[in-house]
């Protein structure tokens, strides 16, 4: 069963991150959303990348959504990870796309379309990151 990948990372949260590190330290998933267009968009960015207003404001997300696309990385990018893991991009319900981490299954019970849910892991007593497990039932 896939565990958390990351054991260790020194990331330093910008003022733009902060609100979403924040969040996530609460075990909360936020999501930018522009009051402009409507549309939500992740990585966080100055300006809404649809529209390019920079009228937008940090919302909630339901935390659920639909595996697009996966890969499992059997060499570690860096030694604050352990391989193997599933680097996923998550489809969230709202609209918009975040790239993160699979757990809580085994490699072979991945499967594109999967329904998927947040869970948290505190990597320090600073960063707690968002990452998805199968939806439960």
């Amino acid at each position: 069963m896939l565990e958390p990948p990351l054991t260790a990372y020194a990331l330093k949260p910008t003022p733009l991150t902060q609100p979403f590190w924040d969040a996530a330290r609460e075990r909360r998933l936020v999501v930018q959303h522009c009051r402009t267009c409507s549309k939500k968009f992740f990585r966080p960015e100055i300006a809404c990348p649809h529209c390019r207003a920079r009228d937008w404001e940090w919302v909630e997300s339901t935390g659920k959504g639909t595996l697009y696309s996966f890969a499992v990385m059997h060499r570690a990018p860096s030694p604050a990870f352990k391989a193997p893991f599933i680097f996923a991009a998550i489809e969230m319900d709202e609209g918009w796309v975040l790239f993160s981490n699979l757990i809580g299954l085994e490699i072979e019970e991945a499967e594109i379309g999967m329904e998927v849910e947040v869970c948290f892991h505190a990597v320090s007593d600073e960063l707690t990151v968002p990452l998805f497990r199968p939806a439960r039932r």
